[in-house]
């Protein structure tokens, strides 16, 4: 059994995203399998109630990791968009406050990375960048 691999930020393309609207997004160029992750979720991390100020209140990078600590995105992976059926996903160790993202099933190279997003996230934004699947 194949052991999964963690990648770094050079296995990765930060361009437009193939979501209208989207902004930009991240590619992968090479082959992703189940298991292996994309790269870890960083950036700093704020208190609730940081989140609830200037500059962090409008930030679409927020990650909630556990009671009262999120992170703000600072990294390659925060270019990834949602998708109703997404492709990857994070996994979170809310013992050491960090995040990594996983891929969920084989992804091509040249493909746009996905996660959704969930409920939480969509009753906040103010955004249409909304994509059904990976495949649009």
């Amino acid at each position: 059994m194949r052991k999964p691999t963690v990648f770094q930020e050079y296995h990765f393309e930060v361009k437009p995203s193939s979501v209208p609207e989207c902004g930009l997004g991240l590619f992968t160029t090479i082959a992703l399998r189940k298991g292996d992750t994309v790269g870890p979720y960083l950036g700093q991390i704020i208190s609730d109630a940081q989140s609830e100020t200037e500059p962090y209140i409008d930030s679409h990078y927020l990650l909630w990791l556990c009671t009262d600590y999120l992170i703000v995105g600072e990294n390659y992976t925060r270019y990834i968009n949602h998708a109703a059926e997404p492709n990857v996903q994070f996994v979170v160790s809310t013992r050491w406050k960090k995040a990594r993202v996983e891929v969920l099933n084989e992804i091509a190279p040249g493909s746009e990375i996905f996660l959704d997003y969930g409920p939480d996230f969509w009753e906040m934004a103010d955004i249409a960048c909304i994509s059904s699947s990976p495949s649009e």
